[in-house]
């Protein structure tokens, strides 16, 4: 065992859950080491781990352990599959929905089974089972001009799961359903894309092509010509070898290894944009965008003066299209 307990280094939402349980199933061992490897060095310390201990050995704390690793769980299955590079984003988006249809369940009954097994850890750390008072109630006498008031919860029980369990359940639920709010909204766009060889027929695929092109327009100009782009799938389906699913990844590497890009030009632009969606996991609440990968390797390159130049001319873009660049190479100094 470690002579100073260490910080938790993975993501945060995983990293989170594993701790939780062990300590839950061995919390008093685990305080009454800490009390044992420190007990004779200071006496200051030594109160602070005997006190530490006493929270360890707190029934709402051990409720708070189950509630975490319950809801941690979940979702760590959830952020584990959406990290595997073989997931589409219709599995993404039905993991998502799963597993918010499971949150609204356990936020409905999740509390009485939570401390049901905090009761059986409880006996295990024998521990009371007894959710203790904090403080004194506090009554605020009511103004004359106040209709109503909201009477000041009595049962230390029922503040828990009103302070704690609920808002803790509420700020996870607008969490993860922002997630699938995202994910289902590139799923509308992008899903026909991630298997090619079960492509819909064509009147469906000429709407989700076309689809595609209004959501890859700007100022009445986008990446792709729908209509072509649903003739290239068509065509490049054939020429897939036979099996049953075809990724992104290995349709692209298909058309760059057989020099296809002027036969399959919309289709090589799309698979290009789909595999630089920016990404976020519920693991690390991190954003892993290809874009910024290629923006930090060009930055080790390129000075900043020329990408300054560089944005300049995406931004007066309108401008650049119609200067005479060979003119004004041969007439800049060299």
């Amino acid at each position: 065992m470690p002579r100073h307990p260490g910080a938790c280094r993975g993501m945060p939402w995983q990293s989170a859950g594993m701790p939780r349980h062990a300590v839950a199933c061995r919390g008093k061992m685990l305080a009454l080491l800490w009390q044992f490897k420190i007990y004779k060095t200071d006496v200051q310390v030594s109160h602070e781990a005997t006190t530490l201990a006493e929270q360890l050995k707190d029934f709402s704390f051990i409720v708070s352990l189950v509630v975490w690793y319950d809801i941690l769980f979940q979702i760590n299955v959830v952020s584990k599959s959406l990290q595997s590079p073989d997931i589409d984003l219709s599995k993404c988006t039905e993991m998502l929905k799963k597993c918010c249809t499971f949150l609204k369940e356990y936020r409905n009954t999740g509390f009485k089974s939570a401390i049901s097994t905090a009761k059986e850890l409880a006996e295990e750390l024998e521990v009371e089972p007894v959710f203790k008072a904090t403080k004194r109630i506090r009554f605020v006498k009511r103004q004359a001009d106040e209709t109503a008031r909201d009477e000041p919860i009595v049962s230390p029980e029922k503040k828990f799961e009103v302070e704690f369990f609920n808002s803790l359940l509420d700020a996870t639920l607008i969490s993860v359903n922002e997630r699938f709010e995202q994910f289902n909204e590139y799923s509308d766009c992008w899903s026909f894309l991630y298997n090619i060889k079960q492509i819909p027929e064509k009147p469906d695929l000429v709407k989700l092509c076309s689809d595609l092109q209004l959501k890859l327009t700007v100022n009445s100009k986008s990446d792709i010509d729908g209509c072509m782009l649903c003739d290239e799938l068509i065509s490049l389906k054939s020429f897939l070898p036979d099996q049953n699913v075809a990724t992104p990844a290995y349709v692209l590497n298909f058309i760059k290894d057989r020099n296809l890009q002027e036969l399959y030009p919309n289709v090589w632009i799309a698979f290009r944009i789909l595999l630089t969606i920016p990404v976020t996991v519920a693991s690390g609440e991190r954003s892993f965008s290809k874009l910024k990968l290629i923006k930090t390797y060009l930055r080790s390159t390129i000075s900043q003066s020329r990408l300054t130049n560089l944005a300049t001319l995406s931004i007066e873009n309108e401008i650049a299209e119609n200067m005479d660049f060979e003119r004004l190479i041969r007439s800049s100094p060299m």
